[in-house]
């Protein structure tokens, strides 16, 4: 009898009823174990390598076996695998009739699914969900946990690739394959889109979307409000969709690459076709102002690009919009109209900077300044405060190049005239102070926009210059000046965090450039002049602080395997390292023949500094000169016109 308690107990815990035993006494209630079926508890298991090794939270994505931020940083995602601990130890519960009523409803489903499994029945299949449906951590621990196969793979199966960076076509959710199909209808005659880009899903689509909106500030022309998703603007904005992720795709080199020759191929045929609107307009703004990350020397040029958003604008009558009444609500197309127009001015008037003899398209009128006022007044978007500046900036400028449009002046003339506009650069400096805080790019163009004004007055000819006492002195201090402009701009520039380098529009990246040719042409080719020496005032030194600066602090690929081509970071180091050795001697010194891209060695032997470019040919030169290198290879003449945009393209 001892016995009979625990094996009636095993009984009714198989399920089986309970027979109670003659004269048995009632059992008195006592703790047992608490029977749950545990392996052992896990850490944080469905975090990747990637994720765990950077502490932050691992999101799945909408593809299976990829998280957001692989998805996002176009890597493979790594699946971690746990180290098992043992479980700890649970303290003992008192055994209630409700408790044990509970361990055995457990045990019958527990013994329900392992008959199941041993002989699973096809009347039970259909009720199992669509894997679509599962959600995709339950998917996770679907793929982790490993079943046995039916049939064994044969032996000339291909091995298991890796997680693509992208996903499948067929991932991709069916509001995103119309959309690629409604853009290749645009193109029906010009083949098919690319398969890259089909691939890409909507919640890929969305993560660009939000990452353009802080690309946005530095642009404020095309921005978009806060409730507009991805499918609204496939469905009213296509265009605008399309430019967006391509500008927004800049950490991928090979999905840039795609979205940008396809969105060529469209707007060509549009454009062909006659077709003119604000959307097609939006996409070219967008496209154009952050042109700098995918161009191609052999592709359509910008100031092409920016001539056919300029006839679209006037076909619309962009110029002519009617002014709001007062207490009238303005429309939204109107709005988003006007600065359309304002970002068709700011990329003519900085672009026109880089070729003064270029007649510029688009000029100032009273109209730009209403359109800029009305929207800082309605204020839809914090950028809005910022058109207004920006639209004086450009007038500056625009002042700047009709003053001096001459190249020979008088000296007082030309004093006072300077006078002037640096009076007014520092009022209007001053009036934008606290917007110049908070948006980098107002800094940025104020400090562009002074280096133009001292650039242009140093390169003035002062007719009276031999009459005039005071004309040396005041060309050298001209030229002092300009060495402190190109000083605070580059001071600025290093000023931002690694991740705003990235958002910089073209606009801005022409202004460094810009400022960093002014310089080289002050050190390499400004003419002698009492109490001026390069070396003594040390603009080699200037050129590599901030030029170590701004290679330190801009990004660097994020897998150099994807990048197969140099991007703009990497293209600024190079040539950048190649101006940065030029100016290491002062003109005339160091060189035997005056060209500061060649040193003399300890052994007297003269070294060439570009040791890429093609081996000289005899031209009946004497004594054994070399000449200049941009005699030999004129694109490395940094007082070129086209000095900047071949930098830019990195045709270098």
């Amino acid at each position: 009898m001892p016995r009979t308690a625990p094996l009636a107990l095993m009984i009714g815990l198989t399920g089986l009823p309970h027979q109670p035993v003659a004269n048995e006494p009632p059992p008195s209630p006592r703790p047992i174990i608490a029977m749950e079926v545990r392996e052992g508890r896990i850490g944080n298991a469905f975090a990747c390598e990637r994720c765990r090794k950077h502490k932050v939270r691992c999101v799945p994505s909408d593809t299976t076996g990829i998280c957001q931020r692989c998805q996002k940083a176009r890597v493979e995602c790594i699946e971690h695998v746990a180290r098992r601990r043992p479980a700890k130890p649970r303290g003992t519960v008192a055994q209630t009739p409700a408790r044990a009523a509970d361990v055995e409803s457990k045990l019958d489903m527990l013994s329900a699914i392992v008959t199941s499994t041993s002989a699973p029945s096809p009347a039970l299949q259909p009720t199992l969900p669509p894997v679509t449906t599962l959600p995709s951590q339950m998917l996770e621990k679907i793929q982790r946990t490993p079943t046995p196969a039916p049939l064994p793979p044969p032996a000339s199966a291909p091995p298991a690739s890796k997680t693509p960076i992208l996903p499948n076509p067929g991932s991709a959710p069916e509001s995103a394959l119309s959309f690629w199909e409604s853009i290749n209808d645009t193109i029906s005659g010009m083949g098919r889109l690319d398969p890259v880009l089909r691939s890409i899903s909507v919640v890929h689509m969305q993560l660009l979307l939000d990452t353009y909106r802080a690309m946005a500030d530095f642009f404020p022309f095309v921005a978009l409000p806060n409730d507009a998703f991805c499918r609204d603007l496939m469905q009213q904005r296509p265009m605008l969709m399309f430019a967006v992720l391509t500008v927004a795709s800049y950490d991928s080199a090979l999905l840039q690459l795609t979205l940008s020759r396809e969105l060529r191929k469209v707007v060509m045929v549009k454009i062909m076709n006659g077709e003119k609107s604000l959307d097609l307009l939006q996409g070219l703004l967008v496209f154009i102002a952050w042109h700098h990350h995918y161009m191609d020397p052999q592709a359509v040029s910008i100031h092409m690009l920016l001539q056919m958003c300029l006839g679209i604008a006037g076909d619309l009558g962009l110029d002519r919009i009617p002014p709001t009444h007062a207490f009238a609500k303005e429309d939204v197309r109107d709005r988003e109209a006007k600065r359309a127009y304002l970002g068709c001015y700011y990329l003519s008037t900085n672009m026109g900077v880089l070729e003064p003899g270029r007649t510029r398209n688009l000029a100032y009128s009273s109209t730009l300044r209403a359109y800029a006022s009305d929207l800082a007044s309605t204020w839809e978007y914090k950028s809005d405060s910022l058109l207004p500046i920006l639209v004086d900036t450009c007038q500056f400028i625009e002042d700047v190049e009709e003053t001096f449009r001459s190249t020979s002046e008088q000296a007082l003339v030309a004093r006072s005239q300077v006078k002037r506009l640096s009076d007014r650069w520092e009022s209007m400096r001053s009036s934008s102070k606290q917007l110049g805080n908070d948006f980098k790019t107002l800094q940025w163009l104020q400090m562009a926009a002074k280096v133009h004004l001292y650039r242009i007055a140093t390169s003035l000819e002062f007719a009276d210059r031999d009459s005039t006492p005071w004309a040396s002195g005041y060309q050298l201090s001209l030229r002092i000046s300009s060495v402190r402009a190109v000083e605070q701009f580059l001071e600025c520039s290093t000023q931002m965090n690694p991740s705003q380098y990235e958002f910089l529009s073209i606009v801005d990246w022409l202004n460094l450039i810009f400022t960093l040719t002014t310089l080289g042409k002050l050190a390499l080719h400004s003419s002698p002049m009492p109490g001026w020496d390069p070396v003594d005032l040390q603009l080699s030194k200037t050129l590599d602080h901030y030029r170590d600066q701004l290679c330190a602090q801009m990004p660097r690929p994020l897998d150099v395997q994807d990048r197969k081509a140099e991007d703009v970071f990497e293209r600024f180091r190079r040539i950048t390292a190649i101006m940065k050795g030029a100016m290491r001697s002062g003109h005339g010194r160091g060189s035997p023949n005056g060209s500061t891209f060649e040193i003399t060695t300890s052994s007297r032997q003269t070294v060439s500094l570009l040791q890429d470019l093609p081996p000289l040919k005899s031209n009946g030169m004497t004594n054994g000169d070399l000449p200049a290198p941009w005699k030999v290879n004129p694109q490395f003449d940094v007082s070129s016109i086209e000095f900047p945009w071949k930098f830019l393209m990195g045709s270098l």
